[in-house]
């Protein structure tokens, strides 16, 4: 079995979380080791569950694209597992509520319509990017 690109392999983690690249992901500030599961602001370790973790992995090595709902349950929750779409909302929702703490939970941003965006530079004012 071959792989279409690179990105998909640091991406897409196993059925048990782990990723398939250990390499850590640098985002300003934010930190993120799947090595070791931490992930840290500066130098300030921040608690994260594995799903969060997960999606928080995926935004990072994917940021600026908007991901729908469907294609965050493909990527982080895969085929093992069925669930509704709106639990990737309760997830963003944790996600940003830890990242909150950093004033980061402006990074994930949420497009009207289509998904959740991830976007380093953000606009402090809006929180939804409307596309009508």
């Amino acid at each position: 079995m071959q792989l279409n690109s690179t990105r998909n392999v640091i991406a897409r983690p196993d059925y048990w979380g782990n990723h398939h690249s250990d390499q850590t992901v640098m985002l300003g500030a934010l930190h993120l080791s799947p090595a070791s599961n931490r992930a840290k602001v500066g130098d300030v370790q921040i608690f994260l569950r594995p799903m969060e973790f997960r999606l928080l992995h995926f935004f990072m090595t994917h940021p600026n694209e908007v991901h729908s709902r469907e294609h965050l349950l493909e990527e982080i929750w895969g085929d093992w597992i069925v669930v509704g779409e709106r639990t990737v909302d309760v997830h963003i929702r944790r996600l940003r509520a830890t990242l909150q703490s950093f004033g980061l939970d402006k990074l994930v941003q949420t497009v009207h319509c289509r998904g959740y965006l991830f976007s380093v530079a953000t606009n402090e004012s809006t929180t939804e990017i409307s596309i009508n």
